[in-house]
């Protein structure tokens, strides 16, 4: 309990000590140490519980909740308040119905319900402590160097630094309760606070555009979390049940069961931006980049798939299960082909975000032993890469004044470092041996076995677009384009201590995916469905990853010192005219100078993105509303 303790309150700890100084080195200091204890606290809580489950009766505890509906009408309060001072009334709506409704519910059926496991930390707990603790305090470090160059270039932005990294550890805390509450109410509380953490993050900047974009977040996700809290109540009502365990335990047929299960579980569609709520995320773009790494990888995003693979049990041949199946594959398909048509970094990861997590809750919906191996291999993977991709993309910012993929010719040019990153983050996301690609065969292998054709059509057809817009964004980082374009920023202290870590464990990963398979998920799964499971990928194939991980890396160095001993020059490009001498211009058949140019194909013609979005939108938001009335039906005959 003490170190569960640690680790929920170290990050609060660190949250209130930032609020409280303002010297830039102070900042520093505490953000940085901070970080580092986080993560050793989250190393030792692994050791010491990675074994078996941790349970912890809070029972005893009465004050607690009182304290948690208190902070909850708080948090619901200024919501209000700042939904009336931006007109924002919707918001204002969906909170005040949520408030009213949980105040009720305590006052009532609630405070009698009693669960002797409230903490309830297993496998999946674990590796979710694992993502959030190491990944989300490297962000928080890397965003020290950042945030300072961030307001040196954009001094037009006032300098609330120190609210920034409150909250950002204020959010790291509310993950770790987040992932080991068994008792729906307090995770409720837990989840209400990371929806006030992104609306805070992604406003931070207090622009027009940030501040719409903010409150478009804050109402998905309390839309996410009124439906949340309806499902709460329904269970407390109708079977008084308020945990998870006690729901897993009853039968997946029950009406009420499924209605519930159906509510709670668009709690998690909105906080992993599946669609028809993804626009929230994308909207994310504004923010810092710090906020875009921790929304997109280890935090925000994590809860919602967290929550559905949580109920995944109760998933299926049945309403939700089809339901919750049909939105992820056409996610993944819809995001992974409207990611072709961006040039912009930020908003390619970001499509690529909502893509994968559409895949890990399409293998969630079906609910069969190798879909779940691939659901959480794949958040394992995505958090790695992904998170050095927002960050890699952040410094690339910084150092060639751009986020725009065509900027990017040539960078290996300016910064061999960063070229390197991305391209490993890259090479993470699509190119074999790499731990994505080996989850999405894992996957299209359990929808075969299911026999779910179409779901395996958009996983096929969705994983060759992102080979697409991968291979792009890899071109043009090693094009052979004599750029000049560069700012005088030097990647700092506090980013290559975040970087190099993340690259390194994309590797890792990688390497020892098998170790994670057979230490953590395949005892994970056979627990939660009571099986003698084996992991899909067989020994065979395990030496054939091994092998092309030497043939990727090893074998490269190696012949490194043969390279650098080769006199090898630097000779000017072929234009297809007169070269002019700097390789950027050229004279055309009329003697005229024109620029050098070269544009990767986004197909902006034929992929329209607002009306392609707006239709998947609507497609979707039909699912989801048929799914819904069929589950209703049967909870009302």
């Amino acid at each position: 309990m003490l170190i569960l303790l640690l680790l929920i309150g170290l990050p609060l700890l660190f949250a209130g000590l930032v609020c409280i100084v303002r010297s830039q080195t102070a900042y520093a200091i505490i953000v940085r140490s901070g970080s580092v204890l986080i993560i050793i606290a989250t190393l030792i809580f692994l050791y010491a519980h990675y074994k078996g489950v941790y349970i912890e009766d809070l029972s005893s505890y009465e004050w607690l909740k009182s304290v948690v509906l208190v902070l909850e009408i708080l948090i619901a309060l200024y919501i209000i308040y700042v939904g009336i001072k931006h007109k924002s009334y919707l918001v204002v709506l969906f909170s005040a119905v949520q408030a009213g409704a949980f105040i009720w519910f305590e006052t009532t059926k609630g405070h009698t319900i009693e669960v002797t496991e409230s903490i309830y930390v297993d496998k999946l707990s674990i590796l979710m402590i694992a993502i959030i603790g190491i990944i989300g305090s490297l962000i928080c470090i890397y965003a020290v160097g950042y945030m300072k160059d961030y307001h040196e270039h954009h001094t037009e932005i006032k300098d609330n630094r120190h609210k920034f990294y409150a909250v950002l550890f204020l959010f790291l805390s509310a993950m770790f309760g987040l992932v080991v509450c068994n008792d729906m109410v307090l995770m409720l509380f837990c989840w209400e606070i990371t929806s006030l953490c992104s609306f805070l993050l992604i406003g931070y900047t207090k622009t027009e555009q940030a501040i719409k974009n903010s409150f478009t977040a804050i109402t998905i996700n309390v839309f996410g979390g009124l439906c949340f809290a309806i499902g709460i109540i329904i269970l407390g009502v109708k079977e008084s049940i308020i945990d998870f365990n006690s729901l897993l335990d009853m039968d997946p047929t029950s009406p009420i069961i499924i209605i519930s299960v159906f509510l709670i579980a668009i709690g998690g569609l909105t906080k992993s931006a599946q669609l028809p709520f993804s626009k929230w995320l994308l909207g994310a773009m504004v923010a810092p980049t710090p906020t875009s790494a921790l929304l997109h990888s280890s935090t925000m995003v994590k809860a919602g798939v967290y929550l559905i693979i949580r109920l995944a049990p109760m998933f299926g041949h049945n309403a939700v299960g089809i339901t919750i199946t049909l939105i992820g594959g056409i996610t993944f398909f819809a995001t992974a082909v409207l990611a072709v048509s961006q040039s912009d970094a930020k908003k390619i990861l970001a499509y690529s975000t909502i893509s994968n997590l559409g895949l890990i809750v399409a293998c969630a919906g079906i609910n069969t032993a190798e879909s779940l191996w691939a659901a959480i291999m794949l958040i394992v993977f995505h958090a790695v890469a992904k998170s050095l991709l927002f960050l890699s993309v952040g410094s690339t910012e910084h150092r060639i004044g751009s986020r725009n993929v065509e900027d990017m010719d040539g960078l290996y040019r300016v910064s061999r470092t960063l070229t390197m990153l991305l391209i490993i983050g890259i090479a993470g996301m699509f190119l074999a041996p790499f731990g994505m690609l080996i989850s999405k065969w894992a996957a299209m292998k359990a929808f075969l076995d299911a026999g779910n054709i179409l779901i395996i059509l958009l996983i096929a057809y969705g994983s060759t677009v992102t080979l697409f817009f991968w291979t792009k964004w890899m071109g043009k980082l090693i094009a052979n384009f004599h750029r000049v374009k560069e700012t005088d920023h030097v990647m700092g202290f506090d980013e290559e201590v975040s970087l190099f870590p993340l690259a390194a464990m994309v590797i890792v990963v990688c390497a020892f995916h098998p170790l994670l398979s057979s230490k953590i998920i395949i005892p994970y799964i056979d627990s939660n469905m009571h099986i003698d499971f084996t992991s899909p990928i067989a020994p065979i194939n395990t030496s054939i990853i091994i092998f092309m991980m030497c043939m990727l890396f090893i074998v490269p160095l190696i012949l490194m010192p043969f390279h650098k001993q080769r006199n090898i020059g630097r000779t000017s490009v072929y234009l297809a005219g007169e070269n002019t001498g700097d390789d950027e211009s050229f004279r055309g058949g009329m003697g005229e100078v024109r620029d050098l140019h070269l544009q990767n194909w986004y197909m902006r013609d034929i992929i329209r993105e607002p009306k392609a979005l707006a239709m998947c939108c609507i497609l979707c938001t039909v699912i989801l509303s048929v799914g819904l009335l069929i589950a209703m039906g049967g909870a009302i005959l």
